[in-house]
């Protein structure tokens, strides 16, 4: 049976980095907001104060995937502009 380590090494020899970004900031979003749940057990302005960090890790995720479709974008029109031929003048 693979462990979790298992997949995310084989996302990374898979250059799936976006997949992996995607993970890091999930687990860390979800460890802060059970970290944040539980000290709001017993200081609950410190526990909302926590969840500061969550939402950080969401809103940098957004901003990643953005700029990654973006390069991804940019990537993919420069190369399809290399490979069109121009077309050849006609003889007159």
């Amino acid at each position: 049976m693979k462990s979790v380590f298992d997949y995310f090494i084989d996302l990374y020899k898979q250059n799936k980095q976006i997949v992996l970004l995607t993970w890091c900031y999930s687990i860390i979003a979800i460890v802060f907001v059970v970290i944040a749940g539980l000290i709001a057990l017993i200081n609950q302005s410190l526990g909302v104060a926590i969840l500061i960090v969550p939402l950080v890790a969401v809103i940098a995720l957004c901003m990643n995937i953005v700029f990654w479709a973006l390069i991804h974008l940019a990537i993919s029109e420069k190369s399809k502009k290399k490979t069109e031929k121009p077309a050849s003048k006609s003889k007159k």
